[in-house]
């Protein structure tokens, strides 16, 4: 690893995609602030893509799992008559862009990185500046359930098809890097499959294999134990799923003590400095 001094931020945060998973990241941001680690630099992919604007726009990490309160799959989508994907999100475009101060990746608070899958050229694409909620809203689009997103002339999906955990965008700008995945997969056997629950397979298979060498590079890796009983639709269990990346949080930050000591130290030192 090269010195801090050769590397713009001091402490990255990579959250990956994951569905309602995802509210284990607001839970995971409580435990770092209790610690007096705050990031100076985020990813996120789909869910985390969500929680990582809404935190670098400057909602706390309860004020994230509040946009979600109450809610179920069908408050946020509806039946889409398309060819192009079976639902469309309008109600959550708005719910977002309600909460959202910030129009643009340079209003943030915090600096941003978001990814998405360009559909035409079958690659992955980070986006880190420009108008920010269509960007958001194209990383967690995953295909065929929702419709893409058109952004300069290009159907853009879920970001978590090529890269689910974000991680090397950000490895060569920060000294030091934390990881929040929640994608992890350890799925039952069952006799009787739902296309739901096919789908919900299916990706999140394709998703794992992206999932490995982002791991590798994080210095702190925080993957809450039983993610993987919750779907990506279990929207209304979010106090569950953020008291899960909460306790993970705090388990691997008392565990980790000299690492976080340092990161403790930096972070101190960034936030006297901006």
């Amino acid at each position: 690893m090269t010195s801090s001094q050769t590397k713009p931020y001091a402490i990255g945060l990579a959250l990956s995609g994951g569905g309602a998973k995802g509210f284990a990241h607001a839970g995971a941001l409580k435990a770092l602030e209790e610690f007096g680690i705050y990031p100076d630099i985020i990813s996120g992919t789909s869910a985390g893509a969500i929680v990582g604007s809404l935190y670098a726009d400057g909602c706390t990490p309860h004020e994230i799992i509040e946009l979600f309160n109450n809610t179920s799959f069908y408050k946020f989508a509806s039946f889409a008559r398309s060819k192009t994907g079976l639902f469309k999100i309008d109600n959550f475009r708005k719910a977002m862009n309600q909460k959202l101060k910030a129009k643009t990746f340079e209003e943030l608070n915090v600096p941003l990185y978001v990814n998405a899958t360009d559909m035409f050229h079958g690659k992955n694409v980070f986006f880190s500046s420009g108008s920010l909620l269509d960007k958001v809203i194209a990383s967690c689009s995953i295909p065929i359930i929702f419709e893409p997103v058109l952004i300069d002339g290009v159907h853009y999906s879920d970001g978590g098809l090529l890269c689910n955990f974000p991680v090397e965008v950000l490895r060569k700008k920060c000294k030091y890097l934390i990881g929040v995945n929640v994608g992890l997969v350890d799925i039952e056997h069952e006799e009787q499959l739902n296309l739901l629950d096919i789908i919900q397979r299916t990706y999140f298979f394709i998703r794992s294999a992206s999932v490995l060498k982002g791991r590798e590079q994080c210095d702190l890796l925080i993957e809450p134990p039983s993610i993987d009983k919750y779907g990506m639709f279990d929207a209304v269990k979010n106090e569950e799923i953020f008291q899960l990346g909460y306790q993970a949080a705090l388990a691997i930050l008392n565990e980790q003590k000299e690492k976080v000591k340092e990161m403790q130290a930096v972070s101190l030192s960034c936030r006297k400095t901006r």
